[in-house]
């Protein structure tokens, strides 16, 4: 299933197993109070990877470690747990039944997965009337064991039959549950404080103004038949700007009243393009605004220097605890174009009217990207009126990451969790280029050595018998030396080639030798027709695509 969780883009997590029940392959062993579910070092959230190769180089060594995956925005999903008697009950007092998303079973009660959406609540892990809900939200990392682990009784995770994830697609969250994450019972939203439209009837004053004018703003966003529509907008900005001069005492200034109306839109465009309903969104903004009060109204200049990135589409998570604030891409996303040289392209819609075509594109190289200066001015060249860096240290740390408390990683390593690739003019015949370079590399195989045993670093070597011995990650790390391989690249011409071969088999012949010290390794093995296969699949109409 490696393959599958892989293809869906889910983050994986090596994790600890189990060697017999209730027994940890960690240091502690039997006193491991977790066995087989805490991941595998430090650090593991940055570590997760949805890239087969990488994943599969994992197991190598044949231990028994377990499988997981990083939940939240990265993977795009989130797990429901209902672990005992008073969750499922709960689960049929809100009348779900059964839901038709990918379902496995552990140790308890089922766990469902379901699709990640703008809009949950910001928290890592939450449980409502016993259901167990794993978010991974506001930067705070969770996971989930999944099949084909061992669980620490010894029993397998499993997939229930039809429910697996090549058997149906990942829901969204039903309603009702979205209610029970926001309200704790499954209640709809409050109805106890002041409609939005309140501001109308009743004048506002100092310390209330902001946030009446903001919730004002968001309903009648959702009331636009188009938020995307530019009369529209103008249409909610003019509503805004009245009920402003009226009813505000004394009015907001109009930079501020502006700011609002743009955090109003992307807020309203959000949540739509999630597919939330209108009234837990609202519910949503009611929230943020009780939020904002418990922690206290930043200072008119911290609120302008936020305010200045936020309306560019980025998140602003306040600092909790005494900590430092944190910032995460929001509606900013990034495209690795893989040419030559390599392009950067960054995509903000907030910029689309200063940029060329209107496509909020900017494009930089590699170092470009990873300079904080370098993207400021490649942003302020494109779109001739953004400046990023108007405050250098502001816009560093949001770009590189730190903090004065607790290092935070910044926009610039956030936007490469979710990356797009793109191969201009790539032929649907690029099985052929990578073809070639593994077999310009397995033709250097060196003949049998006197003891027959093939080369210990895991490079291709012939044994007597007339078979080829050489290891898939070694060899490709050698190819990759001299050679860009897109992600997933290397696992889709394995599976061509296994194709190709016709023994039945869905994976290479495999055998593990021992060497002299002791030292294991696991080699491919292939005989002169694997290789023959190779080398006509290397071969297939080359020319069209200027060589190898």
């Amino acid at each position: 299933m490696i393959g599958k969780y892989c293809e869906l883009g889910w983050r994986l997590i090596r994790l600890n197993g189990v060697i017999r029940p209730e027994v940890c392959t960690c240091q502690k062993g039997a006193r491991c109070p977790t066995p087989g579910k805490h991941p595998i070092g430090a650090d593991w959230q940055s570590r997760a990877s949805s890239d087969e190769d990488t994943v599969m180089s994992w197991y190598e060594d044949n231990e028994k470690h377990n499988i997981g995956v990083l939940l939240g925005e990265s993977s795009g999903i989130i797990d429901i747990e209902l672990d005992d008697d008073a969750a499922r009950e709960a689960w049929d007092s809100l009348g779900l039944g059964e839901v038709w998303t990918p379902t496995y079973t552990a140790g308890r009660g089922p766990h469902r997965i379901f699709r990640w959406q703008e809009g949950l609540p910001p928290v890592a892990v939450k449980k409502a009337m016993g259901i167990e809900f794993r978010l991974g939200n506001d930067g705070k990392a969770s996971q989930s064991v999944l099949p084909p682990s061992t669980h620490h009784s010894g029993a397998r995770y499993a997939w229930v039959d039809g429910l697996s994830p090549d058997d149906v697609e990942i829901a969204d969250v039903p309603d009702k549950l979205l209610r029970l994450l926001w309200n704790d019972d499954g209640s709809p939203a409050s109805e106890s404080r002041a409609p939005a439209s309140a501001i109308i009837h009743e004048k506002v004053e100092k310390g209330g103004r902001n946030n009446a004018l903001y919730r004002f703003a968001c309903d009648e966003g959702f009331r636009c038949r188009d938020i995307n529509s530019e009369k529209e907008q103008q249409d909610l900005l003019a509503k805004i700007s009245a009920i402003n001069t009226i009813q505000c005492v004394p009015p907001l200034g109009m930079e501020e009243v502006i700011s609002i109306y743009r955090s109003a839109v992307a807020f309203v465009r959000k949540t739509q393009s999630a597919g939330m309903p209108v009234e837990l969104a609202m519910n949503q903004c009611e929230r943020g605004i009780t939020e904002k009060k418990k922690r206290g109204d930043p200072t008119p200049k911290e609120k302008d220097w936020v305010r200045a990135f936020t309306v560019t589409g980025l998140h602003y998570a306040p600092p909790k605890d005494g900590g430092d604030p944190e910032w995460w891409p929001g509606e900013w996303t990034l495209t690795v174009v893989h040419a030559d040289p390599l392009e950067y392209r960054l995509h903000v819609p907030a910029w689309a009217e200063w940029t060329a075509n209107g496509s909020g594109n900017i494009s930089l190289t590699v170092a470009q990207y990873r300079s904080s200066t370098k993207v400021a001015s490649s942003v302020l060249s494109a779109t001739g009126v953004v400046m990023l860096d108007d405050e250098p240290g502001k816009w560093k740390r949001i770009w590189d990451g730190g903090g004065k408390k607790k290092a935070t990683r910044g926009i610039k390593a956030k936007l490469l969790d979710n990356v797009t690739h793109e191969w201009p003019g790539a032929s649907s015949l690029r099985y052929v280029v990578l073809a070639g370079w593994l077999y310009d590399r397995l033709s250097q195989a060196a003949q049998p050595n006197d003891d027959d045993t093939p080369d210990p670093t895991g490079r291709a070597a012939w044994r007597a018998d007339g078979t080829l011995w050489w290891n898939w990650t070694k060899v490709w790390e050698d190819i990759e030396r001299n050679h860009r391989v897109m992600e997933g690249e290397r696992q889709a011409l394995k599976r061509r080639l296994i194709g190709r071969f016709e023994d039945g088999s869905n994976d290479f012949r495999h055998a593990e030798f021992r060497h002299s010290g002791g030292s294991r390794k696991t080699y491919v093995i292939w005989g002169k027709r694997e290789f023959a296969i190779l080398e006509q699949m290397a071969t297939e109409e080359a020319g069209g695509l200027g060589g190898k």
